[in-house]
């Protein structure tokens, strides 16, 4: 059985403005408050902090399979963790790219899905772990956490044709604010998801909108919430 876990920007003990359950080490918050921080993840969750598993994320497509010998104080330049092992949990830190965490009969994944992971593949290079694990992808199920909306999500002219070319799904009609085209990353996502005959459910909240979660496109710098997954 496998569980998973979407946290928010609240409970922790960063300052301002990382308040206060950030869990990045890489945005510029005390290294001291996102240890305390991780311990207290690690608590919540009911898991050793050793066991409990990072990315540096670049928004690519490489995912990192995390065996029974890995350590989990180096975190791979990847945008995706898939594991058979029980009792390891695998985090994907957002502040308004989509938190994508999929759960497989033996096997979970946590995947950080922007908008040039979206076009990279790096969904569908995390389904070929679970498939070449002898797991077809109509028994894996999907849980999408809190991202940026697609009436907030505003790219330039360019970027907008670049992503929907390739994930027309992607394509909205919002315009924002300043005039610009608005991508839906999580609706070019969902749909394929469908493709792959996954199941899937989302949280369908707006980071940027909603002042619980971190927003980098609100507020610069800032934390970073996780959603983490694992098996028991």
């Amino acid at each position: 059985m496998s569980r998973a876990v979407f946290t928010s920007r609240e409970g922790g003990v960063s300052k301002a403005p990382y308040d206060s359950f950030n869990l990045a080490s890489h945005v510029g918050d005390a290294a001291e408050s996102v240890m305390l921080n991780r311990m207290e993840l690690a608590k919540r969750i009911g898991l050793s902090a050793e066991s409990i598993f990072y990315m540096n994320q670049v928004h690519g497509a490489e995912v990192a399979e995390i065996k029974a010998d890995s350590d989990s104080n180096f975190a791979p330049s990847v945008d995706a963790l898939f594991t058979l092992e029980k009792r390891f949990a695998l985090v994907t830190l957002i502040a308004d790219c989509v938190p994508l965490l999929l759960h497989g009969p033996n096997a979970v994944a946590a995947v950080h899905v922007g908008r040039k992971g979206l076009v990279a593949g790096v969904f569908q290079q995390t389904l070929q772990h679970f498939i070449k694990h002898g797991i077809a992808s109509s028994e894996v199920s999907a849980e999408i956490g809190a991202s940026i909306c697609a009436n907030c999500y505003e790219v330039d002219i360019d970027v907008y044709e670049d992503v929907t070319s390739k994930v027309p799904a992607a394509a909205t009609k919002n315009t924002s604010q300043n005039g610009k085209p608005c991508l839906g990353v999580e609706a070019g996502l969902i749909t394929l998801l469908e493709r792959s005959g996954i199941n899937w459910s989302s949280v369908n909240k707006c980071t940027l909108h909603d002042p619980g979660f971190f927003s980098y496109r609100r507020d610069g710098i800032t934390g970073r919430q996780a959603g983490v997954i694992w098996l028991e």
